[in-house]
């Protein structure tokens, strides 16, 4: 049934009444006027049209007009189902749909037959002989699930592996599943069940106590049962590790705010063959330096030696970082072309007896009023050409201390430093590493605000940084059961190793697939070495060569 404006527009349709043609003014009115009147006396007939009538055809032309586009091959079967019973058979069949646990997952013929199956029987439905419409359901609920699932964005996912990233990505184009949407709905239950928000009005605090152990937990999220009744699916089938790691990124990013677990769960993950797709994240390979043994379970085939001259006096067996160095404030190879062609004749001596370090560390030189880094580039080039037949080497340099006013100061001695010379060698196209002595870059800092920053401005040159080398750690990692996030208390029923600030600021830094040396140093005893490396694990790190569990 049209409405009268409706009715008006049809009648000059057909009539080609042209209402801004004045020299038929009167004419035109007159028409109009019996539009209006045909339209009352005999369009609108009362006897076949009653009040409820006219509302029922008011109504579903709205539900035509806000369903346009969404529903094609299913609008008309909605709007006829309206007019029979006056329901929302739309509305009815999504707020089912979106109440079961595996909506976000089903995808083909099957799954929908099966779902408009499990809706025409549901207690809801009972008496309504829904049955009958059983083709146009099934039509209606992939139109329904189409719309709702929205493509893949990682914003909100950026510590994702990659490879991980890759399969949600491909897994919607293929099936038009969004695993994100999934994990995020699957998180929900527990979060309901098992995370307490409570409100203190004196203080004006949001409390959230978390009841559930998600660490260390070898079925977390009941992931059998979930991986048994959905791995029929293929883009689930051999990815139970994978899904799982979906959830518990939704987990502890979003519901439980536990993000220090995260590295050290992917790490997890990876030791005891959960995933197959993910790469280990933060990896180290230990370096021995000064006869300081590792634990048992992480082996080291790589030392580290130091040199003055390019000749060394102790001959490695295995592979080999070599720093090039100086004594004390005498930098004159980076300073003297002659002295550097002698030391260079006697690196190529060492490498052929020997054989090729890994990395050849530069210490920064000594800037001053008459040497920084278009001088210490000179000298540079010289080098990396004269090295140029040696195409395995990596060529690094290391930063000196941060040194006390009033004495001569390094060319790379802050992070600021680190990132004007990373400039200027990817503007000069030279080969250049980095290796970052963490200990000296945030000597004296004390505050996380004051290493936060340095460890900031690093992360832009993370991909050129090659080793690390590492003393105590400013302060151990704790346990607490509290964390603070956004203005709110988060409490843990159980008690959770605790990050330091600098250990998750370090952490950050390294967060990639990446695989870096480490060199420890200023250790007094392999127990202190055991201790970094028991923090380092906690932090997320891990080490080439670890043994599994």
């Amino acid at each position: 049934m049209l409405t009268v404006e409706q009715y008006i527009i049809k009648m000059k349709k057909k009539d080609n009444l042209d209402e801004f043609n004045f020299k038929n003014h009167a004419e035109n009115m007159s028409a109009v006027l019996k539009y209006v009147m045909d339209y009352f006396n005999h369009y609108l007939n009362p006897e076949e049209y009653d009040y409820e009538n006219i509302k029922t055809e008011q109504s579903a032309l709205k539900i035509s007009q806000e369903i346009e586009g969404f529903f094609p091959e299913s609008k008309d079967f909605v709007i006829e189902y309206y007019k029979k019973t006056k329901g929302r058979v739309d509305r009815l069949l999504k707020s089912w749909m979106y109440e079961r646990k595996y909506v976000h997952l089903i995808y083909s013929t099957e799954d929908y037959e099966n779902t408009i199956h499990k809706f025409c029987s549901s207690s809801k439905m009972k008496g309504t002989e829904i049955e009958q419409y059983r083709d146009q359901l099934i039509i209606l609920a992939k139109e329904i699930k189409a719309r709702e699932t929205e493509e893949p964005s990682i914003s909100g996912f950026k510590y994702l592996d990659n490879t991980l990233v890759s399969w949600v990505k491909e897994t919607y184009r293929s099936y038009g599943v969004n695993l994100f949407e999934f994990a995020q709905s699957y998180t929900s239950t527990f979060f309901d069940e098992y995370i307490e928000r409570i409100y203190i009005r004196e203080s004006e605090h949001f409390y959230y106590i978390n009841r559930y152990n998600h660490r260390y937990n070898d079925n977390p999220f009941n992931m059998d049962v979930l991986y048994r009744e959905n791995e029929h699916r293929p883009f689930i089938n051999g990815r139970k590790g994978e899904l799982e790691m979906l959830i518990m990124y939704v987990w502890v990013f979003e519901d439980a705010s536990d993000e220090d677990y995260w590295p050290e769960y992917v790490n997890l993950c990876i030791s005891t063959g959960r995933v197959s797709l993910v790469k280990r994240i933060n990896e180290l390979v230990p370096v021995t330096t000064k006869g300081m043994m590792y634990p048992v379970d992480v082996k080291s085939n790589m030392l580290f030696l130091e040199t003055t001259t390019g000749t060394i006096k102790v001959a490695p067996n295995e592979a080999y970082i070599l720093r090039l160095s100086y004594e004390k404030d005498n930098d004159l190879l980076w300073k003297d072309a002659a002295r550097l062609d002698v030391v260079l004749k006697n690196l190529m001596d060492t490498f052929s007896q020997y054989g090729v370090p890994d990395t050849l560390e530069l210490l920064s030189p000594l800037r001053s009023q008459t040497y920084g880094e278009e001088e210490f580039f000179k000298q540079y080039s010289i080098l990396e050409k004269s090295l140029k037949k040696y195409k395995t080497i990596k060529i690094a340099l290391v930063n000196g201390p941060q040194k006390q006013s009033g004495k001569l100061k390094y060319l790379m001695q802050t992070a600021e430093d680190v990132v004007n010379i990373h400039k200027t060698v990817k503007e000069m196209k030279f080969k250049l590493k980095f290796t970052i002595d963490i200990s000296r870059l945030i000597k004296r800092k004390n505050y996380k605000g004051e290493f936060e920053e340095d460890f900031n401005r690093l992360t832009e040159i993370r991909t050129s940084i090659v080793g690390i080398h590492l003393s105590n750690l400013p302060s151990r990692t704790g346990f607490s059961h509290k964390h603070y996030k956004d203005g709110n208390t988060y409490l843990y029923k159980y008690d959770y190793p605790e990050n330091s600030d600098f250990l998750g600021s370090f952490s950050a830094l390294l967060n990639d697939n990446l695989s870096r040396y480490l060199v420890p140093e200023g250790m007094t005893s392999e127990a202190e070495l055991e201790e970094l490396v028991d923090d380092l694990l906690r932090g997320g790190f891990s080490f080439s060569g670890q043994e599994g569990e």
